[in-house]
């Protein structure tokens, strides 16, 4: 299961998008899922081809790296108390960011089939309302078990 090792961060206060990409990395290496170079990675990754999307209802992103930097595979989320800056996937503007759904996967293939997951989910308002509510690991579980994420 993908948030088996529970890396999920509610109501974090970071001043920057590189703090909140490096604090939700770190956790996944404290883990043990990912190498020592992921942290690295995602953020030079984030600055070349930017992963925030604006949805109907806020900012989110879903940074990712090679999957060579990847041990087991898990997904980290993080929810922002304020939002941080991103750039937005595609077109490079700046949107306000304050849901971060972190991939480390280790398929090309898991990747692309997680991003459409993801995807539908952004896309449903009342789940995406849900995510800004919720307070325990277990609702947030359950939260991706109904949108079928894992």
């Amino acid at each position: 299961m993908l948030f088996d090792k529970q890396i999920i961060l509610f109501d974090q206060e970071m001043a920057d998008q590189e703090m909140a990409l490096t604090t939700l990395a770190s956790q996944l290496e404290k883990a043990g899922l990912v190498t020592s170079d992921f942290t690295t990675a995602i953020i030079q990754r984030e600055h070349q081809f930017p992963t925030g999307l604006l949805t109907q209802t806020m900012g989110v992103a879903i940074p990712h790296t090679d999957a060579d930097k990847v041990i087991e595979p898990q997904i980290a989320f993080m929810r922002l108390k304020k939002p941080v800056i991103f750039h937005q996937m595609g077109d490079n503007q700046e949107i306000a960011v304050q849901i971060i759904f972190m991939l480390a996967l280790k398929q090309g293939q898991d990747q692309l089939k997680m991003l459409q997951k993801l995807m539908a989910l952004f896309q449903d308002s009342s789940a995406m309302h849900h995510l800004m509510t919720i307070r325990s690991n277990e609702e947030l579980i359950t939260l991706m078990q109904v949108a079928q994420i894992i």
